[in-house]
């Protein structure tokens, strides 16, 4: 009882009588709620409470209009600034967790390390409507000439054997030299039509397989490919993957900004996928466990850094954005600024000496690279 008194005096000395706050008081305290939720709420399975899926990806909008309220109260000299300090003295690990603090970092380049590694979602090699597009291709062969990783992990990647198609496969090998490689074939159509997850390498690839994980329509997305490979006297085993996606069409973006009834599909949509995603996370962080070598992660997560997803596969790993990187690190191109949802993950043994991204235009997501040693 007298805990409960000191409690009443102590809000009655900030805030005044709580039978009378005003609505400044309720708003801030919202928005504080709002954000210490989209912190918290992703580390509960969204197969199981769905909301948690939605949460985090509303982290920087709700940090930016907490740190809004926090400057005005502080200007107005009010009280209310408490609320919206303590709230983002809880979102700490989510700040830490989507914000690089590395201005000066390490580019990645071969001379910052032993080898590097390459993670790039290339949107089926530029091909649109069955077509492929010369200019986006050339772009895309350019950027990964330009960088010449070690090892280069392309999810959503297409390949064509037909003689007036592009084979990707075998061109990306020869024009970059790589030795070996990997292909997990998740779907063919036409025969010559191939699509899935490809790992080219200039180090010897000890053994490979493609671990299913469900289904996805553009074939990536149906397994996770693993492979084991021989770096001077190291064997280290990859994992890259593309995790189950929303798989949004030109419509469903309309549909954000369209009617009620058009957005509440689209999210039954969403909810859906967040738990189709959440299994694949937990298969993945236990193939990660069970790994006798040191494991890399790679790939596209479909997921920010505030979510499910990352909070299952990321422990005791290094993002290696967040050890070499500076600001938000945008992988997205478009949707929204914040999206950062392709990783380069590794384990302890691992130092990460460098990283860059590639932002190019037309590219839907970018290319990310880390110089890497043992």
């Amino acid at each position: 009882m007298t805990g409960a008194f000191l409690l009443y005096g102590v809000f009655h000395y900030f805030y005044g009588n709580p039978c009378t706050v005003s609505k400044a008081f309720i708003f801030t305290s919202l928005v504080a709620l709002s954000l210490i939720l989209s912190c918290w709420l992703p580390y509960l399975n969204p197969g199981k409470w769905w909301l948690s899926g939605f949460a985090g990806l509303f982290f920087p909008i709700v940090l930016v209009i907490n740190l809004v309220y926090l400057i005005y109260w502080l200007i107005q000299k009010k009280p209310y600034w408490g609320l919206s300090l303590g709230a983002v003295l809880l979102s700490c690990r989510a700040l830490l967790l989507t914000f690089g603090h590395h201005p000066a970092g390490n580019a990645a380049n071969s001379q910052s390390g032993d080898f590097t590694i390459m993670s790039f979602n290339s949107s089926s090699m530029g091909l649109k409507n069955y077509t492929e597009d010369p200019a986006l291709q050339t772009s895309i062969y350019n950027t990964l000439q330009s960088a010449a990783p070690d090892i280069l992990c392309i999810q959503e990647f297409y390949t064509n054997s037909a003689p007036d198609h592009t084979d990707h496969l075998g061109a990306i090998q020869e024009k970059l030299h790589y030795p070996y490689r990997y292909f997990t074939r998740d779907k063919t159509k036409w025969n010559t039509w191939q699509y899935g997850i490809v790992l080219f390498s200039k180090y010897p690839i000890l053994s490979s397989c493609n671990i299913p994980c469900g289904h996805s329509e553009v074939g990536s997305g149906s397994s996770i490919l693993q492979a084991d490979i021989k770096i001077k006297e190291h064997t280290i085993r990859v994992f890259t993957a593309q995790l189950q996606s929303y798989m949004l069409r030109h419509k469903d973006y309309a549909a954000l900004q369209g009617e009620a009834t058009q957005a509440i599909g689209l999210a039954a949509r969403m909810k859906n996928t967040f738990g189709k995603r959440a299994v694949q996370a937990e298969q993945l962080a236990a193939l990660i466990k069970e790994s006798p070598y040191p494991a890399i992660v790679c790939g596209d997560f479909n997921d920010t850094p505030v979510s499910y997803t990352y909070n299952k596969i990321s422990p005791d790993m290094q993002d290696a954005f967040l050890q070499q990187g500076w600001g938000i690190g945008r992988t997205l191109s478009f949707l929204a600024p914040t999206l950062r949802i392709d990783y380069i993950l590794t384990q302890s043994p691992f130092h990460v000496n460098g990283f860059s991204s590639f932002p190019h235009k037309g590219f839907e997501h970018f290319p990310i690279m880390a110089s890497l040693s043992l």
